[in-house]
């Protein structure tokens, strides 16, 4: 049963509430290591990678990466009290 489960967990994960947005990779960086440190699980989800940036660059566009980070519904309140704790 833990293997199915953990297929399933691969396909539809459990991290699924939207908790930060930013485009500055500083930043993103910063609330990446706060929740790694307090051990919360987190995904990453990056908009406007490499193709999209090198597309934009060719017809004279900005270079801006949206980083997104998302919890599980459970953890968000202790993460929201984790970024908040720090001058983000």
């Amino acid at each position: 049963m833990g293997f199915l489960t953990g297929i399933l967990h691969f396909f539809v994960p459990r991290e699924r509430t939207l908790l930060f947005t930013t485009f500055d990779q500083a930043q993103y960086f910063r609330v990446k290591s706060r929740l790694t440190a307090a051990g919360i699980r987190h995904r990453s989800k990056i908009n406007g990678g490499m193709r999209a940036a090198t597309n934009r660059a060719n017809y004279g566009g900005n270079l801006a990466v949206q980083h997104e980070l998302f919890v599980s519904k459970k953890d968000e309140h202790r993460a929201l009290k984790e970024i908040q704790s720090s001058s983000v």
